[in-house]
């Protein structure tokens, strides 16, 4: 039997352990869905009904499950389709195989006008300010080596989306004899940078010296050992800990998580911050303060770009390693051994109670939330945590100031998933989708969706009944682009004007029917919600249709319109 290119190259997917590929159907991958189609043992594919879905199915995945998805993007046009979602994923840390077709790049074997526009010269340029690497290999030969160094460079920190770009032809001609592809075993991924010994020794002597010390932790976290070492070093030091949300480090009730707790910032002597790149943000007012002994150990140096400043600040700090949060943590821990800084269970006690009345006092606040025709988010968040009770669950994506953190209890490892770190909307369905396809069986996806977000990119809805998904979305429906209006209310107070906050921002006038627009894709749909008995009725069906396995959709009027 004939082999081809493409053959060669979902060989290498399928020994990459590559289960699931998103995409949005393209001439210029025809010969790899057809080889992936063929296998009984292939990817699973996730028809998706635009690129920028098929990225962010695979962004969601790869958190859920914490290993590359594939999406397959079509030529210059599918390419830039996704690229605000392949931004996304670069912001995020998100490991992803993007597989472009091209071509053909032979002019001759061109059809007229279509082939033309739709190929271009190194097609990877279009991305390659936002992936950890491209390539475009021109030979079968070529093919093994190159997508061993990709799965290298998505998999190893600091993790990111890598381009493989393939020709029409060289998918579709027939393998040269002798081509087979490269045992990926033989090309390990490459362990993440730990520090030096003296800089560990020196940062663990200013956190034992410290009088409050303070963790911030960013990429840290992933698996139950990373949360119980980090649960561990901050009871040895009696540090709190401030998750800054784009992973899930720590339990969101553990007595040391600090995080939203008023002061701790303020009262910190000496802070460890653990992969965090947006320090400046997290320290506030109190970045460069000479008060505060900063030290950092991260890896966002080793992503600095020229084309996009998502390095942020650079912040002063008395040490500076290179190294990760999970080999920081750990030569942290190995040189304390059974010690414990002086004062650091009395600390440790004391702060475990201000973390209870504050999440008590969070609790209480939206338990009595009420507006006139209207849920108040906390309310709705606090609600539906009641309806998911002591089901599996895990929050694919969430409001922006992770209020769910404050009134539920996630405990598992990747119980959150973060956001979708580029800022780009559009993320959240999709999201949800990669990571219910990343999460065990009975596991509910759960989506806290902005109305905004939603209407960017609303055909993810289809693929999700498509695939048969339990997932279950909860729109935060405040018919407005939220961050627009309140920028809108900030100019104007200071320019002295009127405030005209819904101009340009309101989505109120027609008010989008979400719940129709859902039950049209397939979904069970039910909404606008307004109440608070209505919604604890309905939530309760939601989650229960979505327990068995059907996607469900409950549109909430959240206070704004």
């Amino acid at each position: 039997m004939s082999r081809y290119g493409s053959d060669l190259i979902v060989d290498l997917l399928v020994e990459a352990g590559v289960e699931h590929v998103a995409l949005n159907p393209g001439a210029t991958f025809r010969g790899i869905q057809d080889s992936i189609v063929q296998r009984d043992d292939g990817p699973a594919l996730a028809l998706c009904m635009h690129e920028a879905v098929a990225v962010a199915v695979a962004h969601g995945y790869a958190k859920a499950a914490g290993r590359p998805m594939a999406a397959l993007l079509h030529n210059v046009v599918g390419l830039q389709n996704a690229s605000m979602a392949v931004y996304n994923a670069w912001c995020d840390r998100a490991p992803i195989l993007l597989i472009g077709g091209t071509g053909p790049k032979s002019k001759s074997e061109r059809r007229p006008w279509i082939d033309w526009i739709h190929t271009a010269n190194a097609q990877g340029e279009a991305v390659r300010d936002f992936v950890k690497w491209d390539d475009e290999p021109h030979d079968a030969a070529s093919i093994g080596e190159s997508f061993a160094r990709a799965l290298g460079a998505a998999r190893s920190e600091p993790q990111g989306p890598v381009y493989l770009c393939y020709d029409v032809a060289l998918q579709e001609d027939e393998l040269p004899a002798g081509v087979a592809p490269p045992a990926l075993d033989r090309y390990p991924t490459p362990s993440a940078p730990a520090p030096a010994e003296a800089e560990a020794e020196r940062m663990l002597e200013l956190l034992l010296a410290a009088e409050r010390p303070l963790i911030i932790a960013g990429y840290a976290g992933g698996d139950a050992a990373a949360m119980e070492s980090l649960g561990r070093l901050a009871a040895a030091l009696g540090a709190a800990v401030i998750d800054t949300g784009v992973r899930f480090p720590l339990a969101s009730d553990h007595p040391h998580n600090a995080t939203g707790v008023e002061g701790v910032l303020e009262e910190a002597d000496v802070v460890l911050a653990l992969d965090v790149d947006d320090l400046q943000l997290r320290l506030g007012p109190r970045a460069g303060d000479e008060r505060l002994t900063v030290l950092a150990a991260g890896l966002g140096n080793l992503r600095l770009r020229g084309w996009s400043h998502d390095y942020q600040a650079l912040v002063p700090a008395a040490i500076s390693v290179t190294a990760s949060a999970a080999t920081t943590v750990a030569a942290l821990l190995r040189l304390l051994g059974d010690r414990e800084a002086d004062g650091a269970a009395e600390r440790g006690g004391e702060l475990g109670e201000r973390v209870a009345r504050a999440r008590a006092g969070w609790r209480d606040e939206a338990g009595a939330a009420t507006a006139d025709g209207a849920v108040p988010l906390p309310r709705l968040l606090r609600e539906l945590g009641a309806a998911l009770g002591e089901r599996p669950f895990r929050l694919a994506s969430g409001t922006n100031g992770r209020l769910e953190h404050r009134l539920w209890s996630l405990r598992e490892p990747r119980q959150y998933l973060g956001w979708h770190g580029g800022g780009g909307l559009g993320y959240g369905a999709g999201a949800t989708i990669g990571c219910a396809l990343g999460s065990e069986p009975g596991v509910i996806s759960v989506d806290v969706q902005a109305d905004g977000d939603l209407l960017y990119l609303p055909s993810a809805l289809w693929t999700a009944v498509h695939l048969g998904l339990p997932a279950l979305f909860v729109v935060n429906d405040n018919r407005q682009y939220g961050n627009t209006v309140e920028h809108a209310i900030r100019i104007a107070e200071q320019r002295g004007r009127g405030d005209r906050r819904y101009a340009g921002a309101g989505l109120a006038d027609p008010p989008v029917d979400i719940a129709s627009m859902a039950s049209s894709f397939g979904l069970w749909a039910r909404g606008p919600v307004s109440e608070v008995a209505e919604l604890q009725e309905t939530l309760a069906e939601a989650v229960a249709v979505a327990a068995s396995g059907r996607p469900a959709l409950v549109d909430v009027l959240t206070p704004g319109f």
